[in-house]
């Protein structure tokens, strides 16, 4: 009896085994659904995220589907050879935070020990600079080597057909790169709660920047940081002039991704200028948010990527209108 029972578990621990071994990877990958990765809290529609884990030195790849999130790739990597989040220039350290990829380089232009493709990240960003941290150069890229775990000087360094396989995945100035030494969870309702609250404050924003008072806009920002708002008198005069002729000038947001690190929130969104049926590209706008007596305030507002000026797009739309 007692072998046979044993027989029973031997096969059943096989056939989860089997079960495990077969099944494509991003079918699995979310078994749990009540726990999520806080550094993702929104992700655009067949948008991509990357996430780093140094403690496994291992590198997932997200992509946004109707259903959540699913994996694409789950490689090994190797990051600094020094334990910690990057300070300074030279310290072989890999930082962490949210980032974005900024450029492309191929193997022509590459040394043979960065592989056949190298993406550089936007570090420091505006947190890193904020805090005094130096240091640049921080690529995802690939190597002539073994890969070994933190063997690298504070780069991200993949095995080249797995740098290759991410590079399907990349969009310049849009895909987030979200580098952490252990991903954390938390629970699917805080999540929601998180993301309507942002979505309801940058909406609020949106408007205050379309209809409202410049005491308004910055009732948005830490009272420690101020915002350019040498554009706002202009602005003004634009507002009235298209409320004077009925003229519907707005703007918009749209393919927002809300991202967390160590009690900041990034959100990028695609930045635009709408007049009746007409709209303009701004431009990608980076926001850094911060809990702050119960609400969220913006500590740091830049453009990731600027097309148009809001006063020249404006005056291209209203001027000729009018």
């Amino acid at each position: 009896m007692a072998k046979k029972l044993f027989s029973n578990r031997l096969n059943l621990l096989l056939l989860i085994t089997a079960i495990q071994l077969f099944l494509p990877f991003n079918s699995i990958a979310f078994a749990v659904d009540h726990a999520f990765f806080p550094s993702i809290i929104k992700l655009p529609d067949n948008e991509n995220a990357i996430l780093v884990e140094k403690k496994s030195q291992t590198l997932f790849l997200y992509t946004s589907r109707a259903n959540g999130l699913s994996v694409q790739l789950q490689a090994p990597c190797s990051t600094g050879e020094v334990s910690g989040t990057k300070q300074k220039a030279g310290d072989k350290k890999t930082p962490e935070g949210v980032y974005f990829l900024k450029d492309e380089y191929e193997d022509k232009y590459l040394s043979p020990i960065y592989g056949p493709k190298a993406f550089p990240i936007d570090y420091p960003n505006f947190i890193d600079k904020k805090a005094g941290k130096t240091g640049s150069a921080i690529w995802i890229h690939g190597t002539n080597k073994e890969l070994k775990p933190m063997d690298s000087n504070g780069c991200v360094a993949l095995e080249n057909f797995n740098v290759i396989k991410l590079s399907d995945y990349v969009t310049l100035d849009s895909t987030p790169v979200i580098i952490v030494e252990e991903i954390d969870k938390i629970d699917r309702a805080v999540l929601i709660r998180q993301k309507e609250n942002i979505i309801l404050m940058l909406d609020q924003w949106i408007k205050a920047i379309e209809k409202g008072s410049r005491h308004e806009y910055l009732s948005f920002y830490c009272s420690e940081y101020l915002p350019d708002i040498s554009w706002w008198e202009q602005w003004l005069e634009i507002r009235k002039l298209a409320d004077n002729s009925g003229l519907s000038l707005g703007l918009k947001k749209d393919r927002t991704g809300i991202y967390y690190h160590n009690h900041v929130f990034v959100v990028l969104f695609d930045y635009l200028l709408t007049f009746d049926d007409k709209k303009i590209m701004l431009g990608k706008r980076k926001l850094f948010l911060e809990n702050q007596d119960g609400s969220c305030k913006i500590i740091g507002d830049i453009f990731q990527k600027i097309k148009m000026p809001l006063i020249t797009a404006a005056k291209t739309l209203v001027k000729p209108a009018l």
